[in-house]
């Protein structure tokens, strides 16, 4: 599948750009480089020279703190998270086992455990969010040291509750480093105050929605290169759905549309939640006076009545429970679907898949809005030594940017998931133009977390906006202010 060298060079020009802007330079390797020198007249023997270049210094942030003597006594600092098969953030491997991750994070640990003489822990709970928050209410500060949340859900508690640090405070923590996520830190400040924080840390679980496509059915349709829409900047939603008009076929005979069939494009409820926010409709943020709401507008309707239409798209599956529209990719039966879950489940895939990011919305949108979310971090506001819990975090942060980070992208994201050059120039470009959802993750109102406002238009089948919006409106701004009123109060 070829894509033209000049429409490639200038989304590479232009991603080159984004990329000096958005991520700054990735800290290099710790290789030495080497240099010889040869000298003699043939009857002396070669002198060889090698000089070694000094290892850049990843602690520079810490280093006045490093050299006057950092001890903290085999201390173990603890890291709750989720008990899951997938979405692994590798805090603490316990030996090196050949796979590229978990021996950058085992390099990661032993560097910083000898370095603080401390001894990182990873616990692992099906209930680690309400064991952390509980344990943080009754005043003990080392149970758990940091907590590393499940991508979905709404975690507005550890705010109400007064259970999170609020991350600007932290003593040695430099929010304004590369390794720190600084779309979260914009998006998560709240009246000055940053409760959640993801930094490389939790890399491996930064992760975007994202379109994958079946290169193999794209051939055998005679469709185009979808990669050149993406280079051209022609990659909308009614774009998408060009590429699927008049694919369904009823492969398994059965005379009704079912998983067992072709089609253009498999999704699910939330997945298509999230075209409206990848055309720049994000439903909250947080300003100088309050939170401010982008629930309805014409835009937004006319979104709405896109999306909701894809109940009637006879080439599209829409599943309504689960993640089952997977299973119809997998078996080499639809040309698109949408994806949101481990880089890690694509690595058996048994045919050439594409890597897409979710369409504009329509041809006046500018840029592709590229929706992440998953890595946020909690320190417990009862922690007992800050001093010591932000000397830990910064100095795992800054040996994930050094070790991890490029592990991941380079070594396992695009040598061992991603098929092809441009699936990985695109990923490159969609890590940097990641927008994080603020609603997605704090939500009092119950109303808006985990794309609910959207979904609910899926569920109903109903594109009136104007009627739900003012079903919520009150009940939504009430719970948001009441919220804004308890962060001003804080101390």
């Amino acid at each position: 599948m070829n894509v033209s060298k000049t429409t490639k060079s200038l989304f590479a020009a232009g991603l080159f750009a984004v990329l000096l802007i958005s991520c700054g330079a990735q800290a290099e390797t710790d290789k030495p480089v080497q240099t010889q020198a040869a000298g003699g007249d043939g009857t002396q023997a070669a002198a060889e020279a090698v000089t070694e270049e000094p290892r850049p210094d990843f602690y520079s942030t810490i280093r006045a703190d490093l050299d006057q003597g950092v001890d903290y006594d085999g201390y173990h600092f603890g890291v709750v998270s989720y008990d899951e098969d997938s979405w692994d953030i590798y805090i603490a491997p316990e030996t090196q086992n050949g796979e590229i991750v978990n021996d950058a994070a085992f390099r990661r640990n032993s560097e910083v455990e000898e370095l603080l003489n401390i001894k990182v822990e990873a616990i692992k709970d099906k209930n680690y969010t309400k064991k952390f928050r509980d344990s943080v209410m009754a005043g003990d500060g080392e149970a758990y040291d940091m907590i590393c949340f499940w991508s979905p859900g709404d975690y507005s508690a550890m705010i109400t509750g007064q259970v999170a640090y609020d991350w600007k405070n932290v003593p040695h923590v430099r929010l304004d480093q590369d390794y720190y996520n600084q779309t979260v830190n914009k998006t998560f400040t709240l009246a000055g105050r940053q409760y959640f924080a993801v930094s490389d840390f939790t890399y491996t679980v930064h992760q975007h929605f994202r379109i994958l496509f079946n290169k193999d059915l794209i051939k055998n349709y005679d469709l185009p290169n979808p990669y050149e829409d993406v280079y051209s900047g022609n990659w909308t939603y009614n774009r998408m759905l060009e590429y699927c008009k008049g694919l369904y076929q009823d492969l398994d005979g059965d005379g009704k549309r079912s998983l067992g069939d072709t089609y253009g494009l498999v999704l699910n409820y939330a997945f298509a939640s999230v075209f409206p926010l990848s055309g720049g409709e994000l439903p909250l943020s947080c300003g100088e006076n309050g939170f401010e709401f982008n629930l309805f507008s014409e835009r937004i309707t006319t979104m709405v009545e896109a999306i909701v239409g894809l109940h009637t798209n006879p080439d599209v599956y829409v599943n309504t429970q689960g993640n089952d529209q997977y299973q119809i990719f997998r078996d080499g039966n639809a040309v698109f679907e949408t994806y949101g879950s481990d880089p890690a489940l694509l690595r058996d895939m048994e045919f050439d898949f594409g890597y897409l990011p979710y369409p504009k919305f329509d041809e006046n949108q500018k840029d592709y809005v590229v929706v992440a979310a998953g890595g946020l971090m909690v320190l417990p506001s009862a922690a007992t030594d800050i001093d010591r819990s932000g000397m830990i975090v910064e100095a795992l942060s800054a040996a994930s940017h050094a070790y991890l980070a490029d592990a991941f992208v380079d070594q396992y994201i695009e040598n061992k998931v991603l098929r092809d050059e441009d699936s990985q120039q695109i990923y490159r470009m969609m890590r940097s133009l990641e927008t994080y959802d603020l609603a997605y993750n704090v939500d009092p109102s119950n109303q808006l977390a985990n794309y609910a406002y959207y979904s609910y238009f899926m569920q109903k089948k109903t594109a009136d906006v104007a009627s739900r919006y003012a079903s919520v409106k009150d009940k939504i701004e009430k719970k948001f202010t009441a919220m804004y009123d308890l962060i001003l109060d804080q101390e």
